[in-house]
């Protein structure tokens, strides 16, 4: 009987050991559970960091999440169009789903773009168009529009006569160009304003703040800047400040960054142009996946623009916050 025992524990343990294993190869060799594959958008700025992009990028996240879809935000550390160009034939070689790409020079970005859209890619412009290309859309500013509205903006705060300088984000940046287009016509048809110089900051803050006391210094009698991109505002606005010029020197400028709105309060920066670069974010990646998904979307897609001062500030921070609290 003992015997008997003996060799039915055995049995059992070596019946349980087998039973144990055969438990352990079914989970180890269980079928994996397939992941959805989602769609990637890379989304190319002008400037990695400048805080301008990084409401775009805001923008396209909310929409990537809305529609299933990966945003891949990419731009080079310094403005370079050589760069610009690389990272969308870096995107097409991966085979991504779609483009979002900022244009820095028409005449050189085409070619790429064509190539893109010929590959069978889609690629959106934001922000600065290459409308001779091949591009699906653009989502953005009219830029020269927005110049002229700047100029309007100068004249009803100094007059029609005297001096004014131009800062710029690059001058050879297309968006840059047309805002300073824009702004040379209206001021030309409707005033007899000087323009007495004109620099550029790349879009850096600190180039912005040197092109802005240059201007001051061999122009003392300037009685406006005008600054045409997001940086450019503040640089300039550190420059007046500096020289002990706020209130005298008004500043015109763009976009409405928290500091720009912190410097309307104080009376150093005059008035901003406000532009959307969260809808142009959120649009633009639902243009891209609507062609994904068989809606063919094409054509042009302008944003507005606000004049922000002192006068319409607090209302406008209070849209602000409302339209982010919503978005979140």
């Amino acid at each position: 009987m003992k015997r008997f025992l003996k060799y039915a524990v055995y049995y059992s343990a070596a019946l349980l050991f087998i039973i144990f294993n055969l438990v352990l190869l079914d989970i180890k060799y269980e079928k994996p559970v397939e992941e959805e594959i989602k769609p990637k958008i890379v989304l190319i700025s002008h400037v990695y960091a400048n805080p301008y992009w990084q409401q775009v990028r805001l923008g396209a996240e909310k929409a990537a999440k809305e529609r299933g879809v990966i945003i891949d935000f990419q731009g080079p550390d310094t403005a370079s169009v050589e760069e610009g160009i690389r990272l969308i034939k870096m995107a097409y070689a991966a085979k991504v789903s779609g483009i979002i790409a900022y244009v820095q020079d028409e005449t050189r970005y085409n070619d790429v773009i064509n190539k893109v859209i010929e590959g069978g890619i889609p690629l959106v412009t934001i922000d600065s168009d290459a409308e001779n290309s091949k591009r699906l859309a653009y989502v953005g500013t009219d830029n020269v529009e927005a110049g002229r509205v700047g100029g309007r903006e100068v004249i009803r705060q100094i007059g029609t006569e005297g001096k004014v300088g131009i800062i710029m984000g690059g001058k050879s940046v297309k968006n840059q160009i047309e805002r300073v287009e824009g702004f040379k016509d209206y001021i030309n048809s409707n005033s007899n304003i000087v323009i007495a110089a004109i620099e550029s900051s790349d879009s850096y803050l600190l180039e912005a703040e040197l092109a802005a006391k240059k201007i001051l210094n061999q122009h003392p009698d300037v009685k406006a800047l005008f600054c045409t991109s997001a940086l450019d505002g503040l640089g300039a606005a550190k420059a007046v400040k500096g020289l002990g010029l706020t209130g005298k020197v008004k500043i015109i400028c763009f976009d409405d960054l928290p500091e720009t709105l912190d410097n309307i309060e104080k009376g150093v920066i005059t008035s901003t142009v406000v532009q959307k670069p969260y809808l142009m974010g959120y649009k633009a990646v639902n243009i891209i996946m609507d062609n994904i998904e068989g809606k063919t979307t094409k054509g042009l897609f302008i944003t507005d623009v606000l004049v922000v001062d002192k006068e319409n500030l607090d209302e406008f921070r209070k849209q602000q916050q409302g339209y982010y609290s919503e978005i979140q």
